[in-house]
């Protein structure tokens, strides 16, 4: 009896087929890490917080009560020896939904970096930093003070100027400094920091050079509590506590920072973010978004294929099922690694992942016709 040919092909798309969308979750998934745990922990002889790289502290999802076009941030901080801190790793930043947040504060190759989507660059690129001359030092504590607004950005540790910058904001945005604190990380979980943060302060203006050194010498003598004599401080965390899930401000109208036990909850937020209508364009076309495309080509290619051996259908058809069958795995995807705490989610990966799908389909009725 001759073998069926023909179905031993399809029995052999669909094997393959099978094998690689074990390989794509594989891929995607690893390290299967579903239950990541907050790595946060308070200090047990002073007052303050240790993030371990995995930790995040947040206020809730409404929208903090000031706004403020100009703002100053002060962060008491201590990178301790053997913390590992490659790459950019966000110590501070405000959330207001997008992918690309209004400022963030943040350590990249040892030292203080400052960011702000508000502010013009070459080319509208996101990812251009402004960081100190100096190294950050490791194994002491440091009043880190960031001001961004009137024309002009800096960065001082321990009272002194690091660096500092002109700087223009765009014209067609309503740029106003509002939103979630974040502290220890990314909203998305990406970027977090190692270290101890034994205080943190916001102005609503830009700290003048004569505060920010009166500022480091009360710190050091009497604690962050001297920081809410100052006018313009909205906010201010002793992260005196000890314990518990929450830090509380010391100003009545400022927010608690929660500290949960999961980092799960502000990352179901993150899902559905979008970056900045000024800077979408970097994201969209990106090498990350460009990789996920290519990711699914051969998904659309194997999908489309076994349709079409199988079915009688045209390229329209199986373009529609194919594609749509797509984006529910990549929303599959996508949702699965909201609970893996080195993985991030964004609505991104699923536009790319559809239009990589779609191609796969192209291909393959393209090779079915020359064929």
């Amino acid at each position: 009896m001759m073998p069926n040919y023909r179905n031993l092909s399809l029995r052999f798309l669909l094997a393959t087929f099978l094998v690689l969308l074990a390989v794509m979750l594989a891929v995607t998934l690893y390290p299967f890490n579903f239950f990541p745990a907050n790595g946060v922990q308070w200090l047990s002889n002073e007052p303050g917080l240790y993030f371990n790289g995995q930790g995040i502290a947040y206020t809730d999802q409404v929208k903090t009560v000031f706004e403020t076009k100009a703002v100053s941030v002060v962060l008491w901080l201590n990178e301790r020896f053997g913390s590992k801190n490659w790459g950019p790793r966000e110590i501070f930043s405000f959330y207001d939904g997008f992918a690309s947040p209004p400022l963030v504060v943040g350590q990249w190759g040892g030292r203080i970096f400052l960011y702000s989507r508000f502010e013009k660059n070459k080319g509208d690129r996101w990812y251009k930093l402004f960081r100190t001359k100096n190294r950050f030092p490791r194994g002491k504590s440091h009043l880190v003070t960031a001001t961004f607004g009137e024309g002009a950005k800096a960065i001082y540790i321990d009272g002194e100027l690091n660096n500092k910058s002109k700087t223009e904001i765009h014209d067609t945005i309503n740029a106003k400094f509002c939103g979630r604190l974040i502290l220890g990380n990314s909203p998305m979980g990406q970027n977090g920091w190692w270290g101890e943060v034994s205080g943190l302060a916001i102005y609503n203006r830009v700290l003048l050079p004569e505060e920010i050194l009166k500022h480091s010498r009360e710190v050091f003598q009497k604690g962050v509590g001297e920081l809410a004599e100052t006018p313009g401080c909205v906010a201010l965390y002793p992260f005196d506590e000890g314990k518990g899930i929450e830090a509380k401000s010391i100003l009545g109208k400022s927010r608690s920072l929660s500290i949960p036990t999961s980092r799960i909850p502000l990352i179901f937020a993150t899902l559905f973010s979008l970056p900045h209508k000024d800077m979408r364009s970097e994201f969209l076309f990106g090498a990350d978004f460009l990789k996920n495309i290519l990711f699914f080509v051969p998904y659309g290619m194997l999908f489309s294929t076994i349709i079409l051996r199988k079915y009688t259908i045209g390229f329209f058809l199986a373009f529609i099922v194919v594609t749509f069958a797509g984006s529910l795995l990549s929303l599959t995807i996508e949702f699965l690694q909201l609970f893996l705490p080195t993985r991030s989610s964004v609505i991104n990966d699923i536009y790319a992942n559809m239009i990589g799908s779609g191609l796969g389909v192209l291909v393959a009725y393209t090779l079915k016709l020359h064929r």
